[in-house]
């Protein structure tokens, strides 16, 4: 049992992927309750319309609150092209993004979390510290190059186990945070005050606004904001050697 006057230690961190247009949207909202967040900026998005693309100048102020990381140069998916089309994607899109801020890029994440052990050392040799994955419902980070996360701001109906587990199998309260990712998410932040840890809340800004969450992010927000003792970061404070 944690002694109350020994509290554990508890960060908070936040990601945010692709590089839409809603980005700075999002960073508003992150200004508004103190939480910090590191945005991975893919520039030449195939998966979006020319227009839905962050602007380099709105790369740029973002950059300036927040953190840029790295999400290849146009989010193709690593496994389905060749080894060295994505070592490629990975260096350019480092660079890219490098000289749109004018500043290292130290943080990657893998699009739509695939890829394979080849990319992990592509990512380590293009000189990342880190590199995050889509794999949530944990406290810890794990291998920094497979870093995993808490909770994505998205229902997935594909956690019945942790909400049943999260709920101690109480029907009532497992049926709330199967329906509501926000409550689940303020659940697992109650876990991490209780236990201590990293609690990583990451996401979307264009899946926010298509399902029209941005009430459900605020609330999240406001609920694990301004909180004493804990320590908010950017993704790159979760880097070993920086720690």
């Amino acid at each position: 049992m944690t002694n109350s006057s020994n509290p554990p230690r508890v960060v908070v961190t936040t990601s945010w992927d692709d590089g839409h247009r809603l980005d700075p949207k999002l960073a508003e909202l992150l200004d508004r309750y103190g939480v910090v967040g590191t945005f991975y900026i893919s520039p030449r998005n195939i998966e979006f319309a020319p227009g839905d693309h962050l602007s380099h100048q709105g790369v740029r102020e973002l950059g300036e609150r927040h953190e840029i990381g790295g999400h290849t140069l146009s989010h193709q998916r690593l496994p389905l092209i060749t080894d060295a089309a994505a070592e490629e994607e990975i260096r350019a899109g480092k660079d890219e993004v490098e000289q749109i801020i004018g500043a290292p890029v130290r943080t990657f994440c893998y699009p739509r979390g695939e890829y394979h052990a080849t990319h992990v050392q592509q990512v380590k040799d293009a000189g990342f510290g880190l590199a995050r994955t889509v794999r949530r419902h944990s406290l810890g980070i794990g291998d920094p190059f497979e870093a995993v996360t808490t909770v994505n701001a998205y229902a997935h109906r594909v956690d019945v186990p942790q909400v049943l587990q999260m709920a101690e199998f109480n029907p009532f309260t497992a049926g709330k945070l199967f329906l509501n990712w926000d409550d689940f998410a303020i659940a697992w932040f109650e876990k991490c005050l209780r236990e201590g840890g990293v609690y990583h809340l990451w996401g979307h800004s264009w899946e926010v606004e298509a399902r029209g969450d941005w009430q459900r992010l605020e609330r999240v927000l406001d609920h694990i904001s301004r909180r004493p003792g804990v320590e908010y970061v950017a993704n790159a404070a979760l880097i070993p050697s920086e720690n």
